[in-house]
């Protein structure tokens, strides 16, 4: 999806990325319909996504080393297999990261 992007888009991907993904732990939290427990679970594996984004970002930005686009792919779809509730917040904040670095 943004292999073929220029180094500057794609540390642009994931700081917007890593901007949604706050987004969506707001929306997480304010969640009236959501028990407590399920927040906490939803927030825990949102930020362990968010963690690696900005490890995929300081890779990208020092071009530290090659981490495949397809491995970190990969390695969020794993992250919402632990929690599927998650999978629309973060489908949007990808989405949204893409179609800001596309206009």
């Amino acid at each position: 999806m943004i292999g073929p992007l220029t180094q500057d888009k794609k540390v642009l991907f994931y700081e917007i990325l890593a901007h949604n993904l706050t987004v969506s732990i707001r929306a997480v939290w304010s969640n009236p319909d959501s028990s407590d427990s399920l927040k906490v679970q939803e927030m825990k594996w949102i930020n362990e996504i968010m963690h690696r984004v900005t490890a995929k970002i300081r890779v990208e930005r020092l071009q530290l080393h090659n981490w495949p686009e397809n491995e970190f792919i990969e390695m969020v779809g794993g992250y919402i297999k632990q929690c599927p509730s998650i999978d629309g917040d973060v489908g949007w904040s990808i989405n949204n990261a893409f179609e800001f670095i596309s206009k």
